[in-house]
């Protein structure tokens, strides 16, 4: 059996910000720049490059509001959304701003570029120009782990004349000059025999009746497997095929799957030819030269089986370092930067990265600035969709062989940007599906449990309170948790025992030795992000065609219809995704609980409850 993880990034070592203070009246944050006990290994080479991501100053709040009363089905702005025009003038920076930043790069031969939505500058600078440019030299400092230098600035940066006043925050200013590390495989797991006994609501092996489509005749062994379920299988129990069934198959919606690989356009296709979704094609961005992963083949097949008549399906790719908060904003812009080359926006975007709080509680500018990404998302009415992770609450552990988990790895944590206010994550749970595929039982998704072979150390639906992000105002208090945002928000199958049944071919990442296409049985939140996306995709193709408000940023409809219909949700109540004795947290109970969130939306109930 394979698995394909949600959250693929390793822990390194974080370099705490320097103050945050610089020359000028608005103050910056420069996000981890500090070499507070590293080792000074002496001058960096001057031309090596650093991409930098400048946020400039704008109506952020301006932004937030508007999103909440778009987005609250009880406000009289419900649904009325803002254009990507109205954006950037009413709460983007002025253009004297945005001009005087790219200015402040042309004596150096760099192009800057202004973020469609005109909230952010991006900039390529070499090490050599930049520290003409803020005032100050740049060494290399050994952080302790091998393949870990990192060149920072000597002193704190100075803001010269186009950006003092204009910036309040710069990513990107520190380099890994030697990074070594990689992210982690997908494991692989022999066959196993059937088992027979429901463990916290699931079962490990197939449940339910499945419709084998092609594989009866071209993959013969999946049908003799007690592995995977099929996808008529997934799109009864969560209420999917009853909307198809009304014509609700994604028409005029678009989704966009944020990646860090590509995957083969041919699997996809046969994956739509083998169970019947005839439709919308996959279109791949920036994907040459990548080797393709089984991530991302999921991903794609998911979506194409509960919304496979897509107006777009566009799988946007750009790979990530081990802790790349920078990155993950980069890659989370590309569907808005696109509009700029004729692109429509999407309505849904599904991202199944992420990384545990504690690896990037120091970036603190990377993390300001993707949130300014996500809330301008939000305010022009699209959902995004974050897994939120695949370590149980131990989000830190992923990707951590077991023989080297420490206490870092393990202790209670939860995985960013799925804490984020502006999206929402997606948990996981197990099933157990009778002989209709209507779900009999579910709980919450934690291979520990199960017995061996096919108990798992660490796997787990990841959940928890975070440590940095304030409770968003769409999410009530609980009983224990007044402060801080709660993961997850919802839950869905995602459970690696038995697992989705995608195609894969030689060549993917994870998909195991064998020659052309074949089978593959893979689980994680990256399952349930797309899944839930897909939803609102259908969701919205609805509101639209009864003439309904935009559903938009749905987190706080979720939280409203589930007040009045929690019906509408399955509610998970038993089991836990603490997967480590020393991190203890968390375990579902009746409504929401920060192991499964609200439960598992059923896409024909939410349905029914969209007209406000």
């Amino acid at each position: 059996m394979l698995r394909a993880f949600a959250v693929v990034l390793a822990a390194v070592v974080l370099l705490p910000a320097l103050g945050s203070g610089a020359a000028g009246s608005t103050s910056v944050d420069f996000g981890a720049i500090s070499h507070s006990g590293l080792k000074d290994l002496g001058p960096t080479s001057t031309g090596l490059k650093l991409e930098l991501e400048l946020g400039l100053v704008a109506d952020q709040q301006g932004i937030e509001d508007a999103v909440k009363a778009a987005s609250d089905p009880s406000s009289s702005s419900y649904g009325k959304y803002l254009t990507l025009s109205e954006l950037q003038s009413r709460y983007g920076a002025s253009s004297s701003r945005r001009n005087a930043v790219v200015g402040a790069f042309k004596p150096y031969g760099v192009t800057a570029i202004v973020d469609v939505t005109h909230l952010r500058v991006s900039a390529t600078i070499t090490i050599g120009d930049a520290q003409k440019l803020f005032g100050t030299k740049w060494n290399v400092y050994a952080t302790g782990e091998s393949g870990q230098d990192v060149a920072l600035p000597v002193d704190t940066p100075k803001l010269g004349s186009g950006l003092t006043g204009n910036v309040d925050t710069i990513s990107g200013l520190g380099l890994y000059v030697t990074e070594g590390m990689s992210a982690s495989a997908a494991v692989a797991h022999a066959q196993r025999a059937r088992a027979t006994t429901v463990v916290d609501g699931g079962t490990p092996t197939r449940t339910g009746t499945p419709a084998y489509g092609c594989a009866t005749s071209k993959y013969p062994s999946a049908v003799r497997s007690t592995a995977g379920l099929f996808p008529n299988q997934i799109l009864t129990a969560y209420g999917i095929a009853a909307l198809q069934s009304q014509g609700l198959k994604g028409q005029g919606m678009r989704v966009a799957i944020l990646g860090e690989a590509p995957t083969p356009t041919d699997d996809v296709t046969a994956f739509r030819d083998c169970f019947g979704f005839p439709g919308t094609a996959l279109t791949i961005h920036n994907g040459s030269g990548i080797a393709p992963i089984l991530e991302s083949s999921l991903d794609a097949m998911v979506l194409s089986m509960v919304a496979p008549k897509l107006d777009r399906l566009d799988l946007w790719v750009k790979p990530l370092g081990d802790t790349d908060p920078q990155g993950a904003l980069q890659l989370v812009a590309m569907p808005l930067q696109a509009t700029l080359n004729g692109l429509p926006l999407p309505n849904v975007i599904s991202i199944s990265y992420g990384v545990c709080e504690p690896s990037v509680k120091s970036y603190t500018a990377a993390r300001t600035l993707m949130d300014r990404q996500l809330a301008a998302t939000s305010a022009l009415g699209i959902t995004t969709v974050v897994a939120a992770g695949d370590s149980g609450s131990s989000a830190c552990a992923h990707g951590v062989p077991t023989s080297q988990l420490d206490s870092f790895d393990k202790q209670k944590a939860t995985s960013w940007p799925a804490t984020s206010p502006w999206v929402l994550a997606a948990g996981g749970t197990n099933i157990t599906l009778d002989s209709a595929n209507a779900i009999s039982s579910s709980g919450v998704w934690n291979d520990t449990k199960y017995p061996k072979p096919y108990t798992q150390t660490g796997v787990g639906g990841g959940g928890g309170v975070s440590t940095l992000i304030d409770r968003p105002w769409w999410q009530p208090a609980t009983s224990s948790q007044k402060t801080y945002r709660m993961v997850p928000d919802v839950a869905a199958f995602a459970d690696a025992s038995p697992g989705y049944v995608i195609i894969c071919s030689t060549g993917v990442q994870g998909c195991g030795p064998s020659s052309g296409q074949t089978i593959a049985y893979v689980g994680g939140t990256s399952a349930a992000a797309p899944l839930v996306a897909g939803m609102i995709a259908l969701w919205g193709q609805q509101a639209q065609k009864s003439g309904w408000p935009r559903p938009g940023f749905v987190p706080p409809l979720l939280y409203f219809i589930h007040t009045h219909t929690a019906s509408a949700f399955r509610d998970i109540t038993v089991g836990t995704n603490q997967v480590f004795s020393n991190a203890s947290c968390c375990s579902a109970a009746k409504g929401f609980d920060v192991a499964s969130g609200l439960g598992s939306p059923l896409a024909d109930e939410i349905v029914k409850q969209l007209k406000h």
